[in-house]
């Protein structure tokens, strides 16, 4: 396998396509980059900004280039010995019209070819919530009416300019009129079934070729859309129904991905499913035009490891593959899954260890924090499968009453509920294999916690624990398989949406912390903690990608790397968020009579807005403008995800109207007061913040694990949550050498050719070294030894040091890129000692340091913040 020794993540769409990433390449050989990562490339629903929404797993969308401009973008990536890597998204497709597999699906029900592509319920009609009000309103309003489909060559109910086509077998009901090329139509769909769909279409198409035999349907279509009770009884005899969308809270006929009614899942686990989404991709990696596959969401499989050694199976050993999975402290990924890692978000956790204050002095991290951080996360749960994923419990309930003896199911609903909120973890892999004695623990720890909090319930929670745990003595196993399956599929949506777009939305204390894969109950242990994260991911997870952002992550790398700087002086903090929301006060009172920005949002958006201010002070109004548009963007979504006064299917638009005008009224240009203040209290952290972010992306580029640079972030990286983190980026070139004592204004400069320097050396010489060298944490002592973080990787026949400043609140010199020398007197790195005294170059400065056995910080970090040392 030609495994990867950086990667750059390319968005695709909203501006991206094949031919511009061709564009790309030389920044990428600059950068040191071995291989483009690229998101969804295959067709999607027309405009689409992310491409998980995918209507054709076969075709590579031709907004991108389609199949020759891909072909054209891998020849030149190899012809630069640059590599590739796909994103693929076995979970789910797109529930829209424009899917032929989910068209076929509406159009002929059950009967379909791909009825069982889609893990649909088929013990009812298909629920298509995608209406604003319930059907008869809708009807009744005029807003649905009798359409023939042109591109599709069948008869439909119009809503919106959705055309959702109506079954065959109801023709014969519309189709009344006496004329004769109708009443063929109307034969031709009573004859056929699902396998000639393509010849009904054709032969409709040929029946109404003639103007005025489309224009006869036509009217006969319109005349009949008058009639509501007709379209009622129409409604009626198809394989769907059309609800309103918010029925799907409580009831849905399908698996979806999380939450999103519009992303269907698949049944992935069927053989004849895997190929024929497969097919291409399979195709892509065995023409050599595919190196690795990342895969999206695995959490969301039936049965994870047999999907991954089915895909193993198909795509050898040559390939590189990791997988989507946020695993919680303490959890290792499956060692049976035959895959190289994961994308790579505990590394970001592992460097909150590093860059957080383990103990501030305002106590952020004490017992009653963690306890009430504990208690408000299964409330947050509770609320999601409640509320947002009640169909997905309802479901499960009504199959646990089956499996007992039909139990109440609104008992066995609550137990389910419990079971899950108390899960630490994403999801559990009991399958028919059995459970594994972490599994095995998992569950009856969370048994017992469940129990605990519901008394009430405690029966059928044991009995929902037996069915997850496929323990013997249940009346039917493939119901009880289904159980099982499902139960673990809804526990990861329920992680995702109860703590990662909830509660990390509500708490506004410490930002840098509400992270993609953090612990909610985390507590820093500083550069111990980061070593013995470190040390177990070079011995278990090498390979794995090593991510500072994704286009998941709440924030960009270097916005979270500032707000690291509040657990350093959180007294600071609090103080200034004081002085601001006195200064606001009146503003807050004039626009809500003072119940709006509540205290905890009002410090969630000032500490936003310092991970989002700029480098340098603002100086212009189209500055303030473009970040005070940003902010209320991101505000309105904030607050929708927290569900606390507004959500995104119940919207409050006065109070969210409140909460924008306050931002306005922040941000305007004319409220010097405030901005001049925030200005001059940030600046320490905007400083700290600068070196904190050459740190981390240091240690990113030499620790354990394969670098992953998310596209622009190569440079100042201060965005939002999606979309703000979507944005196009324009790369711009390094210069070959690093300026001598750089400013804060020299930031991105530095960043970028920091990257250079080390990835190139990553490929080139240290290729080896940092694919299978060891992780040696190396001893700092001194007064300033809280304040630096190094380690070693070590082979046989080489090694590197790497040395970065940490805690550095109150420790940078003016407008320098730089930490006061003073802090590192009679601080020094303890050479080790089974290692040889060797002259060290630092790659970075280029400066020759003689190794001793006591080697002086100062002189390691003496003319930029980080070092990185190899043999001279």
């Amino acid at each position: 396998m030609h495994l990867p020794t950086a990667t750059y993540r390319l968005q695709f769409r909203n501006g991206m396509d094949f031919e511009r990433a061709i564009e790309l390449i030389p920044h990428l050989i600059q950068l040191g980059i071995s291989h483009l990562y690229a998101s969804p490339i295959f067709t999607a629903v027309r405009g689409s900004t992310h491409g998980y929404d995918v209507t054709d797993f076969n075709e590579i969308d031709q907004a991108l280039g389609g199949r020759e401009g891909y072909q054209s973008l891998v020849r030149a990536l190899k012809a630069h010995g640059l590599g590739i890597i796909l994103d693929i998204v076995p979970n789910h497709m797109a529930a829209h019209l424009e899917n032929d597999w989910w068209h076929s699906v509406v159009e002929w029900g059950r009967s379909s070819e791909f009825a069982h592509h889609f893990d649909i319920d088929w013990r009812e009609p298909l629920t298509l919530p995608f209406l604003g009000k319930p059907f008869e309103q809708e009807v009744a309003a005029g807003r649905l009416f009798l359409a023939f489909d042109r591109n599709r060559s069948c008869l439909a109910l119009n809503y919106c300019d959705a055309l959702y086509p109506l079954a065959p077998a109801s023709y014969s009901s519309i189709l009344k009129e006496p004329h004769p090329a109708l009443d063929r139509i109307a034969a031709i769909a009573g004859a056929v079934d699902s396998s000639d769909a393509e010849r009904l279409h054709s032969e409709i198409a040929a029946a109404i070729g003639t103007p005025s035999v489309a224009s006869e349907l036509n009217d006969h279509l319109r005349r009949l859309s008058v009639d509501r009770q007709h379209l009622c009884r129409l409604h009626e005899m198809q394989p769907w129904r059309l609800k309103d969308w918010r029925t799907a809270r409580d009831h849905l006929s399908y698996r979806r991905f999380f939450e999103i009614t519009g992303l269907v899942g698949m049944r992935i686990e069927d053989r004849a499913v895997f190929a024929d989404t497969h097919r291409l991709v399979l195709d892509l990696v065995k023409e050599g035009l595919v190196d690795g596959l990342r895969i999206d969401h695995i959490d969301g499989l039936a049965d994870a490891e047999a999907y991954l050694r089915r895909l193993r199976h198909e795509t050898g050993n040559r390939t590189y593959i990791v997988v989507e999975k946020i695993m919680q402290p303490n959890e290792a990924l499956p060692a049976n899954w035959p895959v190289d890692g994961t994308t790579g978000y505990e590394f970001i956790s592992a460097l909150a260890e590093l860059l957080t204050e383990e103990a501030p002095p305002s106590g952020l991290w004490d017992e009653a924090q963690r306890c009430a951080a504990e208690k408000a996360v299964a409330e947050c749960k509770l609320l999601v499968l409640g509320h947002n994923l009640n169909a997905e419990v309802g479901r499960l309930a009504e199959l646990a009453a089956r499996l007992g003896r039909d139990e109440d199911r609104h008992r066995i609903a609550e137990a389910i509920r419990h079971l899950i909120a108390a899960l630490p973890v994403y999801r559990t892999y009991v399958s028919d294999r059995g459970a594994s004695p972490r599994d095995s623990r998992i569950l009856e720890e969370i048994a017992a916690k469940a129990s605990a909090a519901a008394p009430a319930v405690s029966t059928e929670i044991a009995l929902v624990t037996a069915a997850v745990k496929s323990k013997p003595g249940l009346a039917d196993r493939q119901l009880q398989s289904e159980f099982r399956t499902r139960f673990q599929q809804l526990s990861g949506a329920a992680m995702a949406k109860g703590v990662e777009d909830t509660f990390f939305y509500r708490r506004g204390d410490y930002l840098a912390a509400n992270e993609v894969g953090a612990d909610p109950c985390w507590r820093p242990g500083g550069i111990d903690r980061f070593h013995e994260v470190m040390r177990h991911r070079a011995e278990e997870m090498p390979n794995g990608l090593s991510a500072t952002a994704t286009h998941d992550t709440k924030r960009g790398e270097d916005a979270r790397a500032r707000l690291y700087v509040i657990s350093e002086a959180p007294d600071v903090w609090a103080a200034a968020v004081a002085r601001w929301h006195e200064m606001n006060v009146e503003r807050i009172r004039r626009l809500s009579d003072g119940d709006a920005p509540e205290t905890s949002v009002e410090q969630f958006l000032y500490q936003s807005l310092v991970g989002t201010w700029p480098v340098e002070p603002l100086v212009s109004e189209e500055e303030l403008s473009s970040l005070r548009e940003r902010m209320v963007g991101f505000a309105v979504k904030a607050l929708r995800e927290a569900k606390l006064r507004t959500s995104w299917d119940d919207p409050d638009e006065r109070y969210e109207a409140v909460i924008t005008a306050f931002l306005g009224d922040l941000l305007d240009g004319r409220n010097n007061v405030f901005l001049d203040d925030f200005e001059r209290a940030v600046r320490p952290f905007v400083r700290a913040g600068l070196v904190n972010s050459l740190s981390q992306t240091l240690m990113k580029l030499t620790a354990p694990g394969i670098p992953d640079i998310y596209q622009g972030s190569e440079r100042l990286d201060l965005s939002l949550v999606d979309p703000d983190n979507r944005r196009g980026f324009s790369p711009r070139p390094a210069p070959p050498k690093l300026p001598k004592a750089p400013l804060t204004g020299d930031f991105e400069v530095c960043k970028q050719a920091l990257i250079g320097i080390c990835l190139t050396y990553r490929r080139e010489g240290g290729a080896d070294l940092f694919a299978r060298g060891a992780y040696q944490p190396l001893h700092v002592e001194g007064p300033g030894s809280r304040h630096a973080a190094a380690f070693m990787r070590r082979s046989k026949d080489a090694f590197s040091v790497t040395v970065v400043p940490r805690l550095v609140f109150g420790q940078t010199d003016g407008d320098g890129l730089s930490v006061r020398p003073e802090l590192w007197r009679n601080t020094f790195l303890v050479w080790p000692e089974d290692c040889d005294l060797k002259p060290l170059r630092n790659l970075v400065t280029d400066d020759v340091t003689e190794s001793r056995p006591l080697v002086a910080v100062a002189d390691i970090l003496r003319d930029f913040p980080v070092a990185f040392l190899v043999e001279a």
